[in-house]
């Protein structure tokens, strides 16, 4: 099975990919000046799949970035401060709703082998790998970014492209040219719930 297939799981669902930034005071992670940003960077990510795997959504939700996510999705489409915290709000939603039960299932049982993390400046890359129903090799990656002194997730990368640039064009995109940001805003929110 093709990593681009099985890793979108907490990506990509009903045509449209989606993230969350939440950043609550009391989950917000703190940078430690005796711990290594490479360390800080693998533990974001331990976290997330930990959190996936007992259903702790609100505390998986606040280790990604969706305002940088959203960002990339949005591209060069020019919105507003209201339409951007509406279309971030509704990928949270969907996130939550959506993508992290579909996760649950790849990476329940499942250990997942990580590369050292390569950090450069305030973004780094987390090579990783799992071993699909005992056989096959998938390999992906976890793209993330320094905000306020703590590290979050905010990309995956597969077969060399970042998720947020194939969903941007080839759902995103299109949605904003055929429904308007509110008509997309829309779409996402009604595939959150269903």
């Amino acid at each position: 099975m093709k990593l681009y297939q099985i890793l979108l799981f907490c990506l990509l669902s009903s045509g449209f990919l989606f993230a969350q930034d939440s950043q609550t005071t009391n989950e917000t992670q703190t940078t430690s000046p005796e711990v290594s940003a490479e360390e800080q960077t693998l533990s974001a990510v331990k976290k997330l799949i930990g959190f996936i795997r007992y259903k702790k959504n609100d505390k998986a939700i606040a280790l990604i970035h969706v305002g940088k996510f959203s960002e990339k999705l949005i591209g060069d489409h020019k919105i507003s401060a209201a339409e951007r915290k509406e279309f971030e709000e509704a990928i949270s939603e969907y996130i939550v709703n959506k993508a992290f039960p579909i996760a649950l299932k790849y990476f329940d049982k499942i250990d997942i082998t990580y590369d050292k993390p390569a950090v450069n400046g305030k973004q780094a890359r987390i090579g990783s790998s799992i071993l699909y129903k005992g056989s096959d090799q998938i390999k992906f990656a976890w793209i993330l970014s320094e905000s306020e002194g703590a590290w979050y997730i905010s990309d995956f990368e597969t077969e060399g492209k970042l998720a947020t640039e194939i969903n941007r064009t080839k759902n995103i995109e299109p949605s904003i040219k055929k429904n308007g940001i509110k008509g997309t805003i829309s779409l996402i929110q009604k595939a959150a719930k269903n």
